[in-house]
């Protein structure tokens, strides 16, 4: 609505393009600070003339690098924890990634494709666990998109509603 009552907001919009979008989106992925997702913002970005395709990419990109953020501090944490923390609950944590090696990067895909909560919830505790970057990144990437492609078929659908 705001954007097909003022074309100033459009034209602010088109001019930061894909570009402005990403960097919306890297601000909002950091779900426990800015509560927002950036999917909400896409009518926006539609009535101001950009693509729903590569808004859909961009948003998720951009959502991506904030969870890999949130990855690599819960690793970083890791790291000084394991220094200073008694060896057995290292060890107890390590146990528990190598029993359940590959449960909890399905669990992340599901929880980012369909849970409307911060993926931090699980990345960083992820990433503290010591599970691999390689083992993360697919999960999230596709998790994020599923969820971008649900909620922007029903942001869109409301807009066309009212």
């Amino acid at each position: 609505g705001l954007a097909q009552e003022n074309e100033t907001k459009r034209n602010i919009v088109a001019s930061y393009g894909n570009p402005g979008i990403f960097v919306i989106d890297l601000i909002s992925g950091f779900n426990l600070a800015v509560p927002v997702p950036a999917i909400a913002f896409l009518p926006l970005f539609l009535e101001s003339g950009l693509s729903f395709w590569i808004g859909i990419l961009t948003i998720t990109l951009g959502v991506t690098m904030a969870d890999m953020v949130a990855y690599f501090i819960g690793k970083l944490s890791f790291e000084i924890t394991s220094q200073t923390a008694e060896s057995r609950v290292v060890k107890k944590l390590e146990a528990i990634r190598k029993k359940y090696q590959w449960g909890p990067p399905i669990i992340l895909f599901v929880f980012a494709a369909v849970v409307p909560l911060p993926n931090e919830l699980l990345v960083i505790p992820m990433g503290f666990l010591g599970y691999r970057f390689i083992h993360i990144l697919p999960p999230i990437i596709a998790g994020n998109l599923v969820f971008n492609l649900l909620y922007s078929t029903g942001v869109i659908t409301i807009f066309e509603f009212l």
